[in-house]
Order: C-alpha cells, then sequence, then structure tokens
C-alpha cells in the first residue's frame, strides 16, 4: 500500500519571505488552502497525543459501568440479619458504597400475591460484583416457614443512590434565655 502524506497548512508570519508558500496546495470547499481540521478531526492533534476530548469520552465510557444491581425473589420472610449473615463476606463496608433491604410480606388472602423480598447494593468496583453474581445468582434460599427461593441478580434500572438529606430547623436557637 502506498502511504499519504498529510501536509497541514502554517499560519503565514507577518513578514512573507520571498520562497514561502503554504504546505498544502488542495482547496477545500471555501477555497483556503488549509487541511488541518481534516488531520486533527480524528480526535487526534497532529502530534499524536491523545486531545481532551478523547479523555472525557474515556471518563464517560467508565462512568457508565454500571455496578448498582438489585437481588430479587429473595424469600418473603427472610429477614434482613439472615441476609446479611449469608452475604457478609461480598456486601460488608470495604466492597459496597450503599446497600438497602427491602423486606417481603406474604399475604393472609390466598388471592393476593406474595411480595419477595429483595435487596440493592453499589459495589466500589466491578471484580467486586462479579464475585458476589458467582457466589449467589441463582442460589436457593429458605426462610424461616420452609419457602424457598431461586435468588436472581439484576443491574439496577437507576444507577443513582439516594442522597442523605439533613433539614434544618429554621427555628432552632431562635428562643432567647432570659
Amino acid at each position: 500500500m502506498a502511504t499519504r502524506k498529510i501536509l497541514i497548512a502554517r499560519p503565514q508570519a507577518t513578514e512573507p519571505s520571498s520562497n514561502s508558500q503554504p504546505e498544502s496546495s488542495t482547496p477545500s470547499r471555501s477555497g483556503a488552502t488549509s487541511r488541518s481540521a481534516s488531520a486533527t478531526r480524528g480526535g487526534r492533534s497532529r502530534a499524536g497525543s491523545i486531545t481532551t476530548g478523547q479523555v472525557q469520552q474515556q471518563q464517560k465510557r467508565d462512568a457508565n459501568v454500571k455496578t448498582k444491581f438489585v437481588i430479587r425473589r429473595i424469600p418473603p420472610l427472610y429477614s434482613e440479619a439472615e441476609f446479611k449473615a449469608v452475604t457478609a463476606e461480598y456486601i460488608n463496608p470495604k466492597t459496597v458504597e450503599w446497600s438497602y433491604y427491602v423486606q417481603g410480606k406474604v399475604h393472609r388472602s390466598k388471592s393476593a400475591p406474595t411480595t419477595y423480598s429483595r435487596a440493592y447494593a453499589k459495589f466500589k468496583d466491578l471484580e467486586s460484583l462479579i464475585a458476589f453474581n458467582k457466589a449467589f445468582g441463582g442460589k436457593v434460599v429458605k426462610d424461616t416457614k420452609g419457602n424457598e427461593s431461586a435468588m436472581q441478580i439484576e443491574f439496577a434500572p437507576f444507577e443513582k443512590i439516594p442522597k442523605i438529606k439533613v433539614k434544618k430547623d429554621a427555628r432552632q436557637d431562635t428562643i432567647d434565655n432570659g
């Protein structure tokens, strides 16, 4: 294959010399003789270094890695303490940023469906999430009444975690001492 050399037009000095000519002689549609836009269009500068746009794209890709997940179909009477005891090796402050457990319910009426328990957690890294999925994905668990179910691990549909809102009372420190 033949290699093609791209010439980049450089701005001329204030005093043109007798033998200075633009390095690119191919006119663009606008009539200018510059090819510098096409040389940098691929996201790299002419020196071959990475531009800030590429760094921002890489950061967006890294931010798009999903680390929050939902464990569904936990038996309804499986308590939060039992769940934490079983998953203590994988869901702990070293590996998880945030976790939340929702207790299920067995309805008295047979016509109403059982609500399974579920748990949410946001891992700090992807390796911990993969290890947890291998250990607990599809694992059958029993609650105190003998209800058993296979846990399902899924990525959470919403990646953000709730923020703790501290609401200050506007009337605090408004009464004088005497």
